[in-house]
């Protein structure tokens, strides 16, 4: 009898052997190879070829802008608006910075027309500048 795998390679056919029988004096019988089918290969398809796409430029990272220190000076009552303005959107639910306030209001007077612009400017006390002396 002789044990083959159900899918073994030829290899493995060819070494197979057949067990001897007890009581026989007859030489070991080795089996012949069979032929094993090879499975069929699937069909190939055939892949279109794809038109080739354009490359797309890369577009240039902007460049971060430059960050400005600078000092100022303010009434008291002003100064306290800011943090009035932070509580304020803290409860909304937006956490800001003071530097974002100010630049956020920078951005509203951007926006206005020249005839608002001179009429909330107008509003605006004017400060003396410098640094405030020594008592």
């Amino acid at each position: 009898d002789v044990v083959v795998p159900p899918a073994a390679p030829a290899e493995a056919v060819a070494e197979a052997v057949v067990a001897p029988a007890e009581d026989s004096a007859k030489p070991k019988k080795v089996a012949k190879p069979t032929k094993v089918k090879a499975a069929k290969a699937e069909p190939v398809i055939k892949v279109e070829k794809v038109e080739k796409v354009e490359k797309v430029e890369k577009v240039e990272k902007a460049k971060k802008s430059r960050l400005v220190r600078d000092s100022y000076a303010m009434p008291e009552a002003e100064y306290a608006n800011i943090g009035v303005l932070k509580k304020r959107l803290g409860q909304l639910g937006v956490d800001v910075k003071k530097s974002e306030l100010l630049r956020c209001g920078i951005a509203v007077l951007a926006a206005l027309t020249d005839d608002e612009l001179t009429t909330v400017m107008a509003l605006v006390e004017r400060v003396k500048t410098g640094r405030p002396a020594k008592k």
